[in-house]
């Protein structure tokens, strides 16, 4: 199935269809589902759309009129996910401007919600990634970034967590918060591909190892520590 490219036109028509279907359905808003598909693009592995669709639903099945009505939002759905996976190789994390504005602060927290809902239906997956990078620059960058997604999700619970904590969180402190929050998302959007290049030199170089010629009494190329002739293939 071919996807055209998501453009202006297809944005609004996809905003309104999901206001009606908010009408009478528990489904995702258009931020929320901005917030969703990223956490989508950045999976450390590829989900494809067959896996997460019905997930645009929150404890409802969708209903549509007809196949071509539910043919079409797919395509719709699907465009935008590939757009904002584009978008992400760009290193164009959020839908907003890069300097905050309390304009557009609702949709922020949609757009975290969405984020953190993708994020919880991969956790698994991400436990495994963050693991296997053993990496503790890009742990804390990850936990920065899902911690301010928190915060944005809700800042009136996370000011009130924050006076509860002795430290005050107000509006002079949204901007600063802002700013690190897309900082520390590219390390988001980063770590499928730093999983990726991981498991692929860790290949390459067993397979190399394994094709290298070694003498009978040199020590053996797959790192065991015994001599080739008491070890591999003996």
């Amino acid at each position: 199935m071919e996807f055209t490219y998501f453009d202006k036109e297809q944005e609004q028509s996809l905003r309104e269809r999901l206001a009606q279907l908010q009408r009478s359905e528990a489904v995702l808003s258009y931020a929320q589902l901005q917030g969703f598909l990223f956490a989508l693009a950045c999976s450390p592995e590829t989900i494809r759309p067959c896996e997460w669709f019905d997930l645009i639903w929150f404890n409802d099945e969708p209903q549509f009129d007809n196949e071509q009505e539910a043919r079409s939002f797919y395509r719709q759905v699907v465009a935008l996910s590939e757009h904002i996976a584009d978008m992400a190789r760009q290193r164009r994390f959020l839908p907003f401007s890069a300097r905050y504005s309390e304009l557009w602060q609702s949709e922020l927290s949609q757009w975290c919600e969405g984020l953190l809902m993708g994020h919880q239906y991969l956790e698994d997956l991400w436990l495994i990634a963050i693991d296997d990078l053993n990496d503790q620059t890009v742990c804390e960058n990850v936990d920065t970034a899902l911690s301010l997604a928190a915060t944005f999700a809700d800042v009136i619970n996370a000011r009130q967590l924050s006076f509860e904590e002795g430290m005050e969180l107000t509006d002079d402190h949204l901007p600063e918060a802002y700013d690190l929050f897309w900082k520390v998302l590219g390390t988001y959007a980063s770590v499928a591909s730093l999983w990726a290049e991981g498991a692929w030199s860790f290949d390459a170089e067993q397979l190399f190892l394994a094709l290298e010629p070694a003498a009978h009494d040199e020590a053996c190329p797959c790192g065991s520590g015994e001599v080739f002739s008491k070890c591999c293939l003996h």
